[in-house]
């Protein structure tokens, strides 16, 4: 299975962000760890053994602090990535919340609700 990563721009973030998709921030992005989420999505029954690709969608910290309104010490490093899957990626089979723990990953709406909360205090 191969992740294609795609530039999200704000409408699909705010989307992903609906769904509270799954994501990481400060993930590397380069080939051979994209290629082992891949396998580790395989793995733990995340995704169909027979799908061919799922679309990663990535956007830096730059365009989050930008979106959200995030400054100060609750904002991202401009160059901060952030990769993100949309919910109709994974099957169901597997158990996505639990391997969300093990990886350090999150879901989108959970990061913006807790940045919101930092942003008022």
């Amino acid at each position: 299975m191969k992740i294609i990563l795609v530039e999200a721009d704000e409408m699909k973030i705010k989307e992903l962000e609906r769904e509270s998709a799954f994501t990481w921030e400060g993930m590397t992005l380069d080939e051979d760890n994209i290629d082992a989420i891949a396998n580790a999505f395989i793995e733990e029954q995340l995704v169909k053994t027979d799908t061919s690709e799922i679309t990663g969608y990535v956007w830096y910290g730059r365009t989050m602090n930008k979106l959200y309104h995030l400054s100060g010490d609750n904002q991202y490093q401009e160059d901060l990535p952030f990769l993100s899957f949309d919910n109709k990626s994974f099957n169901g089979s597997g158990n996505l919340n639990v391997f969300k723990l093990m990886v350090g990953a999150r879901w989108l709406d959970d990061i913006v609700c807790n940045n919101s909360i930092r942003a008022e205090q």
